[in-house]
């Protein structure tokens, strides 16, 4: 009776975590954390808006996945590459915003998140 009543609790746990992870709305609210999702010379956008906290004049970290060299055991496939900072020029709407680069480059589906 205990190890069944002790699977049922282990199920319900691991679902509500499975569920949360899934959630990629609560990254956006409690990380302020986001993509670029539009680079050109003129316009840069990223998916960081009213719904997340975003301010005119904040400053966005802005990095890179790229793949890892290192073929050591254990060793990530990717690594997180610092690619610069933005500042949030103009609130588009609930969940956009135009940047400007205030150091280093920044390409399409760049990751941002607000620094700390």
């Amino acid at each position: 009776m205990l190890t069944k009543i002790s699977k049922i609790i282990a199920l319900v746990i691991f679902t509500v975590v499975l569920t949360g992870c899934a959630n990629s709305d609560l990254s956006h609210r409690y990380l302020m954390r986001g993509q670029v999702v539009s680079a050109t010379p003129d316009n840069i956008v990223v998916c960081v808006g009213f719904d997340d906290g975003a301010k005119v004049g904040q400053i966005l970290e802005t990095y890179r996945f790229t793949l890892n060299d290192d073929n050591d055991d254990g060793a990530d496939f990717f690594q997180k590459v610092e690619k610069g900072q933005v500042k949030i020029e103009e609130i588009m709407n609930e969940h956009f915003a135009k940047v400007s680069v205030v150091k280093g480059t920044v390409k399409k589906f760049d990751m941002v998140q607000l620094k700390k």
